[in-house]
């Protein structure tokens, strides 16, 4: 990344603790922990847990959800008001913000950031299509937006040395800007989840004069993200930290009316974002107790430090005047069967290792209770879940042998070692790699545990070079549509469906679920959508969790939410009480 000396020299004095002078000391700093490195920092790409805690407060999307509203209401953005649909529904126009600006940045003239147009949308979806960025995300447009398959194809099949000219001038029919405030989408069929992708990343629109500057030789720029947020990047020391500063040319969106004293006034509150790399929950926790962290999940090996049985606050929480934060109702976590391989394909295997598994230990042992067992594709709280779902193959260790007679491994015998990847290397991965060992050893199966670091489990899987692996899934948006999409067969890239799941039934019925809005006759297909996941076991079912966290009380505005991507603009620091609580 291309930054002065001097610059890194300052963030590097902070972030280490050395003598020199503090830049931000006594200044509006919210300090918090990533548990692995950013994978990416390209929107057009970010699609795991950690690139999507920093990048949305960099580059905005479209909409977001209204972070008052008791239900998940999406509301504009970069955009000045929902869309116009036509009466067919299969046509957007959706008004552009005036008056909007791209952060300074040298890819500039003058290195000042211009104003955003419709054009910088269009830009970045087409950037989707691009056979070089092999985006993560343009799954949100096949099938579904007018031209885009073909245009992906035609891009495909140009020689790599007229790419870039083939890419800047073919017309993708189905997004458009009508001018410089208008962007128009033209869909091929209904698509009821458009609101929800157009709040995702995916959809941010980039300066082309940015990306020509920092794309590599692919068309990727993971490094320089240059956007409309409330922050801009200031420099990122892999391995140790990312920081982030408060963007002069934001435009100051205003803090949300029902949001308390601070509603109405222009945000962001903060002067910086610390986003420290620490792979180890300990040393996280122990900067959370010293005052050097804002906010901190509870790990397991401290829960009981932070919270009574109850889950309430131990009295040394209260002493200390820290909040409590529940997020719920969109992370949960299985083990991943690659059904293409040439073991795991054996159905009756599946099944068997499934009811190996005793859920209730392993929330225990890693949840501390807070997991709730995973009975259906879907996380609680959603429309149209399965009503009083029940886990087909749970634990039953009798059921289990009988099946592995089934599968032709009469008490393990002939099954081969089976490679299980985890997506870490800490101390709870290793002490998850024993504990799934011993659960799959009680019916003779033995497990070569790979530890890798996240970024490194996310270049397999997108490879599909995973056997049996540890996954885990945060909705993109609050519909059941999201969580069934990570089987459907047309996913196979393997980014979204990463145990290659391909049964026709289940596919011909997501492609119909897929178009209709929610209600009984969605529900029904659901049903039996999950009835076929239930009975062919891509996923051993493992938790739906709950996540407790706590914030020290100098912080103000603090709002948990698994959709709430760029949260960090409405929190702020209370300087004074930090001061007084820290002497």
């Amino acid at each position: 990344m291309k930054k002065s000396i001097l610059a890194l020299g300052m963030v590097f004095a902070v972030l280490t603790g050395c003598s020199h002078k503090n830049p931000y000391e006594g200044r509006p700093v919210f300090r918090t922990r990533i548990p692995d490195d950013i994978k990416t920092l390209d929107p057009a790409n970010a699609y795991d847990q950690v690139s999507l805690e920093v990048l949305p407060n960099i580059m905005e999307a479209l909409y977001q959800y209204d972070v008052v509203s008791p239900t998940y209401r999406v509301t504009p953005l970069l955009a000045a008001d929902l869309p116009t649909f036509s009466k067919d529904r299969l046509t957007l126009k959706i008004p552009i913000l005036a008056g909007v600006r791209f952060a300074d940045d040298p890819a500039f003239p003058d290195g000042k950031g211009r104003e955003l147009k419709a054009a910088d949308f269009v830009f970045a979806m087409r950037r989707l299509a691009h056979p070089g960025v092999q985006s993560q995300g343009s799954w949100i447009f096949e099938g579904k937006v007018k031209g885009f398959d073909a245009f992906s194809k035609k891009l495909r099949d140009t020689p790599k040395e007229k790419l870039a000219e083939f890419f800047a001038k073919e017309p993708l029919e189905g997004i458009t800007a009508l001018d410089d405030h208008t962007l128009q989408i033209k869909l091929i069929k209904p698509y009821p989840q458009i609101m929800h992708i157009l709040t995702t990343t995916f959809v941010a629109p980039m300066a082309e004069e940015v990306v020509k500057k920092y794309q590599d030789e692919n068309g990727h720029v993971d490094n320089n993200p240059v956007g409309t947020g409330a922050f801009k990047l200031a420099s990122y020391d892999r391995g140790n930290s990312a920081v982030l500063n408060r963007s002069p040319t934001f435009r100051g969106e205003p803090m949300p009316k029902g949001t308390g004293i601070d509603a109405g006034k222009p945000m962001p509150f903060l002067d910086a974002l610390i986003f420290y790399v620490l792979k180890e929950d300990q040393p996280s926790w122990l900067r959370f107790m010293n005052g050097e962290l804002d906010f901190s999940k509870i790990p397991k090996d401290n829960f009981a430090q932070a919270l009574t049985p109850g889950m309430s606050l131990t009295p040394e929480m209260e002493k200390r005047n820290v909040k409590l934060d529940k997020i719920s109702g969109a992370l949960f976590y299985f083990v991943n069967f690659n059904v293409r391989d040439k073991v795991l394909s054996n159905k009756f295997l599946r099944q068997a290792m499934g009811s190996a598994v005793n859920r209730e230990k392993w929330i225990e042992l890693f949840t501390n209770n807070r997991g709730k067992k995973m009975v259906s594709v879907i996380p609680p709280g959603l429309e149209d879940r399965v009503e009083n779902p029940k886990l087909k193959y749970d634990f039953d260790l009798t059921r289990a042998k009988e099946l592995m007679k089934k599968a032709g491994f009469p008490e393990g015998k002939g099954v081969p070692v089976i490679t299980f990847d985890l997506r870490g290397a800490d101390s709870v991965s290793r002490q998850m790699g024993e504990f799934f060992s011993d659960q799959f050893a009680q019916i003779g199966i033995k497990l070569n545990v790979v530890y890798n670091t996240f970024p490194a489990f996310i270049e397999k899987q997108n490879k599909g070079q995973l056997q049996l692996s540890y996954g885990g899934w945060i909705l993109d948006y609050p519909d059941v549509e999201n969580a069934y999409l990570q089987l459907y067969a047309s996913r196979q890239n393997p980014i979204i469906n990463a145990s290659f799941f391909d049964n026709p039934r289940y596919n011909a019925l997501f492609e119909k679920m897929s178009l209709m809005d929610p209600g009984p006759a969605r529900a029904r297909l659901v049903k039996e959508m999950d009835d076929i996941v239930q009975e062919e076991v891509p996923w051993a079912f493992g938790f739906n969790l709950d996540s407790y966290v706590l914030v020290n009380p100098w912080v103000k505005n603090f709002r948990a939410s698994f959709f709430t991507r760029d949260g960090y603009k409405y929190y702020g620091i209370d300087l004074d009480l930090k001061k007084k609580m820290k002497r």
